[in-house]
């Protein structure tokens, strides 16, 4: 079923900045004045792009939102725990600073095995009601796949990193999930189905070769 607020998200304005790379916060607002908040409860990782000057979440926390931050390096943020994720621990993560197995917000840029890690996440039975991940917009249409899967992977500020579009769609799909929007050919914002019930809201993205293409890598197709 089409619903009438999903189709406007499009039209919704991003010209305020606060601390998100795309001024997504209004997107957020926008979309839980409409779906409502269960625990205002939220987690982010890695949370500390740019030196910790941008982020998907301190917005809501300033907003009286509590949850779970981590980075790998937390750049003197003592509010984001330092914590290299895998897909192996995320979930021993999640146990250990008590995550409830449904919240209200998952913002995951890890720039590189993103779609291994939420795709654990979702599998164990973590719940969140909606997910902004980072995909890779330098990958065409119509191509699904991934970086093969790494622990010790670091981004080389390339184009060797995370998910295609595609593959998001995929993932979203399988998992219970209604993809409603994407941003700047780099956010893809999902909805659990219960919430918004899985219907193509014809959510495109155009190709961007906005990093430098890394050649002879090791691509996973799913």
């Amino acid at each position: 079923m089409e619903l009438e607020w999903v189709k406007n998200i499009k039209n919704i304005p991003l010209n305020v900045k606060r601390y998100a790379q795309f001024n997504e916060e209004a997107l957020f607002d926008y979309i839980f004045e409409n779906i409502g908040v269960v625990n205002k409860y939220l987690v982010d990782f890695g949370a500390g792009g740019l030196g910790c000057s941008m982020s998907n979440t301190r917005y809501l926390l300033e907003k009286g939102w509590t949850g779970l931050r981590m980075d790998g390096n937390p750049m003197g943020d003592t509010t984001i725990m330092q914590e290299m994720i895998t897909a192996e621990n995320i979930c021993d993560l999640f146990k250990k600073y008590n995550v409830p197995n449904e919240f209200d917000f998952l913002s995951i840029d890890i720039d590189g095995n993103d779609y291994w890690v939420l795709k654990n996440i979702l599998e164990v039975g973590y719940s969140p009601r909606v997910i902004i991940a980072e995909f890779n917009g330098c990958i065409p249409n119509g191509i699904s796949k991934t970086i093969k899967y790494n622990p010790n992977h670091s981004w080389g500020e390339n184009d060797y990193y995370g998910f295609s579009f595609d593959l998001g769609k995929k993932l979203a799909k399988e998992k219970g999930y209604t993809l409603v929007h994407q941003v700047a050919t780099t956010n893809m914002i999902f909805v659990r189905e219960d919430i918004v019930p899985q219907f193509d809201y014809g959510v495109v993205f155009t190709q961007m070769q906005y990093h430098a293409h890394s050649p002879n890598r090791e691509w996973v197709n799913i």
